[in-house]
């Protein structure tokens, strides 16, 4: 593609939100490798995140095009990412562009349809943003003249960049991709059957009624997002799965798919991994035991630790069948000889007004007793080797150990004595009412309360996992390098990230065919070989609730019975099948989209 210059435009550029910071950040290496100081990310500066993100250079050549932006009240930072393959980041902020909102809407409407009159702030904020972004590559299309520029748009956050270039008629190849349909999604995450209606609605040659978007109060972001993928030189989204849906949800088929792939160079090889499982499983275990035995004892001989991850979304992410799955599987469990306990983390940020005293109570008392008997040891240990060269008796060792077990039942005493009831669902004291919460809700009618004789123990953890935290204090990926199996049965999930990382992580993996992942497994795995998979698909598409529980519940009691030689060589197939979502592999379908956006603009300029 020549001296092109690539410019990768989304909200979540140096502000992390969700998802599409990880496509960005995974595949920035890759990206720097083949455009190499052509590549460039551009941003929005969020001030709490961004500043920690960027490391500020000098803009060089573009430091006028900034001081006429200035101007106008748009004050862009230019360096680098920090992050592996450290691309060139232009972040803009435009807290003193908002005065423009209501002329850039206005325009928008004019030009574009878009009908934002109901419109709130969390519209208005990246629109202005896109507003101002659609300015500056202007600037640079007229300073770079002779070189060709491909911009490539990231959701409907960016989508006004992208029409202020079709507005002004500015010469640069333009790529949008849309990652979820804003409609879509909200369709999903109010109960419809949103997967029935894509296939009716595609066999009849049917587009969604717009006035959904209406009904749902999200025209605008629709609009825009419609709009976008109409007017880009190339149209692109992140998995078949998503096909179907932009052509039903905005009536456009895309021109390319671009799967959502890692870079499994960052993450550590099967060796290393079975070190760092046990030493993160010990830690996780110290947790369950902090947690469960100040009210009974609990099996750690092998426990099975399962979690699931995201957003809460409850039905979207599949926690409602989950949650009914586990019901099951803890009856169907007690019905086996099987001793071991199973341990599910529901890892789903909420909001929080801080931690339970009483968990953090137990977990105090346990570091205490744990740092008790780790102190004591080294001596204990002196006085025995030196009995044993000397074979002979040692009245000291006796009254150290005497004194030992005398100050640990008494630590111990304050931890088990006084607890009454069961181990608590919740970590956290939410700042809602908990009966309100539907996670707590649903265990506590699937009979998951965490009673001493039930196989399955669940544990909700509403916050982002941080080794700064003061129950945990792990990060996500030590979390999920200590866990057994992470299950993510989304009803929508428009590609699925958590399965990937968790699979890329050295730990089983549960997905959904209804996600885009999932059908990118299918297709990877040998599917006439009868076996089950380290990365496992649930079938969804099609079928009745009921077996789709029952079928969940299945995975999960097989998981729990089975042995650490199976554990192993299911977890190498799952890092093994990860490795097929490679941006070594993935990279190339970004290159020949830009390349098509390229042709498209030559004819459209007639150059």
């Amino acid at each position: 593609m020549g001296n092109a210059r690539i410019f990768e435009v989304s909200f979540e550029v140096c502000n992390k939100v969700g998802g599409i910071y990880t496509v960005l950040s995974s595949k920035a290496a890759k990206m720097t490798k083949i455009y190499n100081d052509r590549y460039t990310a551009v941003g929005f500066y969020a001030p709490e995140k961004s500043k920690f993100e960027i490391d500020l250079r000098d803009p060089g050549e573009l430091r006028n095009i900034f001081e006429e932006l200035n101007k106008e009240g748009i004050k862009c930072y230019y360096g680098q990412w920090r992050i592996d393959g450290r691309p060139r980041v232009i972040l803009l902020d435009i807290r003193n562009f908002m005065y423009r909102k209501n002329d850039i809407k206005t325009e928008l409407w004019k030009d574009f349809g878009i009908d934002s009159i109901r419109a709130g702030c969390d519209f208005e904020e990246p629109v202005v943003w896109g507003w101002a972004v659609g300015k500056l590559l202007e600037k640079i299309a007229k300073q770079y003249e002779s070189d060709e520029i491909v911009a490539h748009f990231h959701e409907w956050l960016s989508g006004a960049a992208l029409l202020y270039l079709k507005k002004k008629n500015v010469r640069i190849a333009t790529v949008f991709t849309t990652h979820a349909t804003v409609l879509g999604r909200t369709m999903a995450g109010h109960g419809e059957n949103l997967i029935e209606q894509i296939d009716e609605g595609i066999k009849a040659g049917m587009v969604v009624n717009e006035k959904k978007a209406y009904d749902y109060n999200v025209e605008a972001k629709h609009l825009l997002e419609k709009k976008s993928a109409e007017e880009a030189d190339v149209f692109t989204t992140v998995s078949e799965t998503m096909a179907k849906e932009t052509k039903f949800i905005l009536g456009k088929n895309p021109d390319k798919i671009l799967l959502n792939g890692l870079d499994m160079e960052k993450f550590p090889p099967m060796e290393e991994l079975s070190y760092l499982h046990k030493k993160y499983k010990k830690k996780l275990i110290d947790f369950l035991q902090a947690y469960f035995t100040p009210y009974y004892k609990i099996n750690t001989n092998d426990p099975r630790i399962i979690f699931i991850s995201g957003r809460y979304e409850f039905r979207n992410k599949g926690i409602d069948i989950l949650i009914e799955a586990l019901g099951k599987a803890n009856q169907k469990l007690k019905e086996t000889d099987v001793k071991r306990d199973t341990f599910v983390f529901f890892f789903i940020p909420s909001s929080v007004r801080g931690e339970k005293f009483e968990v953090l109570e137990n977990i105090s008392l346990y570091n205490e007793l744990k740092d008790h008997v780790e102190e004591i040891m080294p001596e204990i240990k002196e006085k025995l080797l030196d009995i044993l060269m000397n074979k002979s008796n040692d009245r000291q060792l006796n009254k150290i150990i005497k004194g030992f077990i005398t100050d640990s039942e008494k630590l111990s005493e304050s931890l088990i004595s006084k607890k009454q009831g069961y181990p608590p669902i919740c970590s956290y004291d939410l700042d809602y009412n908990e009966d309100d919460d539907p996670i707590i809700k649903a265990l506590r009618d699937n009979k998951l309360t965490n009673k001493e004789d039930d196989p399955i123990k669940v544990i909700f953890y509403p916050v982002y996992l941080s080794i700064t935290d003061k129950l945990l204090s792990m990060d996500y990926y030590q979390t999920v390098i200590g866990s057994s199996f992470g299950v993510f049965p989304s009803y929508y999930e428009p590609w699925g990230y958590t399965p990937l990382e968790t699979a890329a992580n050295g730990a089983l993996s549960l997905t959904t065919d209804l996600g885009g992942f999932g059908q990118f497994v299918l297709k990877t795995m040998d599917k006439t070989d009868g076996k089950k998979h380290g990365i496992m698909v649930l079938r969804a598409r099609g079928r009745k609730r009921e077996d789709i529980v029952n079928d969940l519940c299945d995975y999960i009691c097989w998981v729990s019975k089975m042995s650490i030689k199976e554990i192993v060589e299911m977890k190498m197939d799952a890092k093994k099948l990860a490795s097929e979502a490679d941006w070594n592999k993935l990279a190339s379908l970004y290159i020949e989209a830009h390349n098509l956006a390229l042709e498209k603009m030559r004819r459209r300029f007639k150059v």
